[in-house]
């Protein structure tokens, strides 16, 4: 079979085809060439001829080069908030603001995003038994008999509880506590990894804060070995997660990303104070969410009061 290249009328004919609107195929048609031959045509070719994105979103890099930061005004919220301030001026989709970044044609690059990619880590197959644990430890159930109006997040109350490690072989560590209705936030500094002494703390943090608790998630980590101590004097139940399960705690996991826009991995904690973690607890549940219509999330709280 003959292959002949493109003539120059025949480009000029694929382009006000396209230009009006018609599919491939339908220029193929019409042109009587093969519509593979359009699709090369126009991935080579027609990308050159697009309008720089600096020139046609000239307001809107502005305006994210001065609001963006990756701790509490991600990009997502920026560009909410141009669109509402900016009525009727270009604005890219969120989708096509992240391929900018990933082909460098804007000035953020993949290391000052929110989140970042880690390499996919292999999962060991070996599980935990439970049955010894639930035998020895009488409050404590495993996750599968969580009672399903929990799932459904419409009543605050039911926390979700994990720990946020430091620096390797270092006893300072945080404890996160989430509202999973209001994916409220509170942080404890725990000087020590020691099961009794993060039970007592989490116990005395609830109590001297008022935390409404009707529930606690958590995973199987070794210094929540005696939670259930605390559960039990709280009157409520203490549900464990399945090993390698940490989906079955989504929300504290995401709110632990957040943290770690603050206090990224490898960081030490023994210099963190109480009062720092305070003010990042702040900041967070004060920051906008997409999940909640870009609400606060001491809006959604006044909701329940």
């Amino acid at each position: 079979m003959n292959y002949t290249q493109l003539t120059e009328k025949k480009k000029a004919q694929i382009d006000i085809l396209l230009q009006q609107g018609m599919s491939m195929r339908k220029t193929a048609s019409i042109l009587k060439i093969s519509h593979s031959t359009i699709s090369r045509y126009k991935n080579n070719v027609y990308k050159k001829r697009k309008i720089d994105i600096n020139t046609k979103y000239d307001i809107f890099i502005r305006y994210l080069f001065d609001h963006y930061d990756r701790r509490d005004n991600s990009i997502e919220v920026c560009i909410h908030n141009f669109k509402k301030r900016y009525k009727g001026v270009n604005c890219p989709t969120v989708q096509q603001t992240y391929k900018w970044i990933r082909d460098g044609k804007i000035f953020l690059t993949r290391d000052k995003l929110c989140y970042k990619k880690h390499k996919n880590k292999k999962r060991t197959n070996d599980m935990m038994n439970h049955t010894r644990w639930n035998m020895e430890h009488k409050t404590v159930l495993p996750i599968r008999l969580r009672p399903k109006y929990i799932e459904r997040r419409d009543e605050i109350g039911h926390l979700e509880i994990d720990s946020i490690l430091g620096l390797k072989n270092e006893q300072c560590s945080l404890i996160s506590i989430v509202d999973r209705c209001t994916r409220k936030l509170w942080l404890i500094k725990s000087e020590y990894k020691q099961e009794y002494y993060v039970a007592n703390l989490i116990y005395k943090y609830i109590i001297e804060n008022e935390i409404l608790v009707k529930s606690i998630t958590t995973d199987n980590g070794l210094e929540f070995n005696v939670l259930g101590i605390t559960a039990k004097k709280l009157g409520v139940k203490l549900y464990k997660c399945d090993p390698y399960c940490s989906f079955q705690r989504g929300t504290n996991e995401r709110t632990n990303a957040l943290v770690r826009r603050w206090i990224p991995k490898g960081s030490s904690m023994k210099l963190k104070p109480q009062v720092y973690l305070d003010d990042i607890c702040f900041a967070i549940n004060s920051m906008p969410r997409k999940i909640f219509d870009f609400k606060s999330v001491y809006d959604v709280e006044s909701n329940y009061k």
